[in-house]
Formats: C-alpha cells, structure tokens, sequence
C-alpha cells in the first residue's frame, strides 16, 4: 500500500497518462501503448493514470440483491462516496451524539462531523430527515458550517456507485474491498474505493448519444429528461447537439428551431436561469441543461463546454412553443466529460 501511495506522489513527475494494457492477463513489462483493452482510473485527487485490472468481476450490493459483474463488460464506473472503516466509524458515532439525551455529547457530536467535513457530508444530509427536531436543528448547522469551509466541487452527497455495462446500468455500493490492478511503471496496486473517482476502458470514453423527443421533453414546461449521466464535481461537461424539430407542426416546415432555439431570442451558451415558464418563454426550441436538483439551468445550444461545479444527474429541456401545442422532432446530443 506504502508503494502505490508512493505512486500516485510520482505521477505529476512522470506522466499524467500512463499507457498500460486493461487485460486479465497482460504480458510483465509489456510497452504496448494505446491497446483496445486499456482504461484510465480518476483518483480524488484529480490525478489520471491508466493501467490494468486484473480481476475477472466485482460484487455490487443493490437493492434487488448481489450482482456479480464481469469487468469485460464494465462501460464505466461512476464511484460513489466510500469511507474507509475508521472514517465510517467516526460518522456513525457522531451521528448519534446528536440524539444524545446529554447536551455535552451533542455538541461534541456536531463538533466532530464538522471537523469531518466532506467525509461527513453525506450522513449529516441523511440526519436532516430524522423525526427529532434537535438532530434536524444541529444537522442544518453542521451543514452550513461544511458548506461555508468546503468548496462545493469536494462535497459529494452520492453514495451509490453507478456501473454502467451494455444491457443496463447498475445502482448500488460495490463490496469488492479492493480493485486489483497492475501499472506498466508501478507494478501491481491495489485500488482502494475511497481513492476512486472514476473508472473508464479507453475505448469507452463514457460519451453517452442520446435522443431528446421534443413531444416529450419540449411540449409544456417542466419536463426534463433524466439522461441518468452523472456529472461529477470537478469534470468540464462537454455537450453537442444537432437536429430540427417543428415547434407548430399544425403548418409542417413553417416553424423549424435548432437547438440553438427559434427567431431572434438566442442565448449564448452556458447562460444561467431560473428554470421558471416566465424567465424561459422567450426561448423557444432552446435546448436547456441541469445538473442535478440545482435551482438554475444553462443554456446548451449547439454546443457547451463548462464546469457546473456540482455533483448529480444531467437533465435536458427543450423550450415548448407559444402556441401550448405539442412540438415533434428531435435533437441528438453527444455527452462527455474531461477532467
């Protein structure tokens, strides 16, 4: 463990990528580069470094019972926030200090999750849906408290991991202790989930294409596609999209938008809003981002490169016509991240 920590202090010296086959066995002291079977691992510390795993599956707990999943079918794993024991431990015992019948031990309680910070940030959410008001008052001050010291960027509330494999992505914690891997410069390691960000084959950059239905998502306002891409904290998010859909089709062709939106009223990319009927009207045919349960959107376009800066699902919207009729086509958006 000594060794890989030394690793990962060497790898802004060496190199940020680190060309490694992602084999279940790969030949020792291969220099093959730039392989089909490669991935490239996302550490919480922003480092990348690219390297085999050398296990044959992992084992997610969900809430429909243990799956068993082959790493030759991995996509992409999206890690959630993983304590190592000692952490875990620390929470949990602070977390109940504040349902203390002592006053003492609250306040040693809320002291102890505030000085935990992000590690903390996750259970001090949950605390905030106790039935015991004092819990809820002491939870909210702690959270404001974290809030105020932690960057937004490093507060991570998800605790499931998502795996995404090609019949369907999976939602739950994965149990493996340990990812085995092997680095061409470092030899074997062993990943420890709470250092892991991200987890992609090279081949897989994690580009998600997808439709957005504008009878669906852009026929009255409030309607929001859940594309289930997971955005994290740190990523530039990077969207394309193309296509033309018909906002009154009651006179096909006369009344065409992009995604950059119809007439005049176009915003630039990456514009804030509040997502309100009144603030979006003028914009019809734009097509709009979230990120999660964030109280603005961004205007998307043809083409937006930013950093939201926060953790959680992407949602699209299309902008509904002003004539409340139903608007047919469609938009194709390509989805990426970049660190």
């Amino acid at each position: 463990m000594f060794a890989f920590r030394q690793s990962l202090w060497l790898v802004p010296v060496i190199s940020v990528g680190i060309f490694v086959g992602w084999t279940l066995a790969q030949e020792e002291g291969s220099k093959e580069v730039g392989r089909k079977d490669e991935a490239e691992v996302h550490f919480a510390n922003g480092s990348n470094v690219r390297m085999s795993i050398v296990q044959d599956r992992i084992e997610v707990l969900t809430r429909y019972g243990k799956l068993a999943i082959p790493m030759a079918d991995v996509q992409r794993i999206e890690f959630g926030v993983h304590l190592s024991p000692d952490v875990a431990n620390k929470v949990e015992s602070a977390v109940v200090k504040l349902a203390s019948s002592q006053y003492a031990e609250r306040e040693d309680g809320a002291r102890e999750l505030t000085a935990l910070g992000a590690s903390a940030y996750p259970a001090v959410l949950r605390a905030l849906k106790s039935g015991d008001m004092e819990v809820v008052r002491r939870a909210e001050k702690v959270l404001a408290t974290i809030r105020e010291r932690v960057p937004e960027k490093d507060l991570r509330s998800r605790e499931e991991d998502i795996i995404a494999t090609p019949g369907f992505t999976v939602v739950g914690r994965i149990v493996t202790p340990v990812l085995q891997g092997r680095s061409e410069y470092f030899g074997s390691v062993q990943l420890q989930l709470t250092q892991l960000r991200r987890l992609r084959p090279t081949q897989n950059p994690g580009e998600l294409q997808l439709t957005v239905d504008a009878a669906l998502y852009g026929s009255t306002h409030g309607q929001w596609m859940d594309t289930g891409f997971i955005v994290e904290p740190s990523a530039t998010l990077l969207l394309a999209a193309s296509g033309t859909i018909d906002i009154y089709p009651q006179s096909p062709g006369q009344y065409l938008s992009t995604p950059k939106g119809y007439g005049n009223n176009i915003l630039a990319s990456g514009t804030k809003v509040l997502p309100s009927q009144s603030n979006l009207r003028n914009y019809t045919g734009t097509l709009f981002g979230r990120v999660g349960d964030a109280a603005e959107a961004f205007c998307i376009g043809e083409r937006y490169e930013g950093a939201p800066g926060r953790e959680g699902k992407l949602y699209l919207h299309v902008v509904p016509s002003p004539w409340n009729n139903a608007s047919t086509g469609a938009y194709q958006v390509k989805i990426a991240t970049r660190n």
